[in-house]
């Protein structure tokens, strides 16, 4: 799959981690356990997964990645099934 928001690395507080989301589900996963679940909408998986991935998606992704440490993101992502890993 090509890079987009949903398939790309991003940096934390000490690190980086990079998604690797390959379906609406997942994409489920990851916005409940940001804490943003509006970015669940109807077709919002066809956005997440077309986007550029510096772009407004990929921003808003990046600085939320940015408050907390890699690891703490890791733990947390994989505990809500989202696949991801370190970089």
């Amino acid at each position: 799959m090509a890079a987009s928001a949903a398939r790309r690395r991003y940096r934390c507080r000490d690190g980086y981690i990079r998604l690797e989301l390959s379906s609406p589900e997942e994409w489920r996963a990851l916005a409940k356990c940001l804490g943003r679940p509006e970015l669940a909408y109807p077709g919002s998986w066809e956005v997440a997964r077309t986007a550029p991935p510096r772009g407004r998606l990929g921003r808003l992704l990046e600085s939320i990645f940015a408050g907390e440490p890699a690891e703490t993101w890791l733990q947390r992502l994989r505990s809500h099934g989202v696949p991801c890993r370190a970089e």
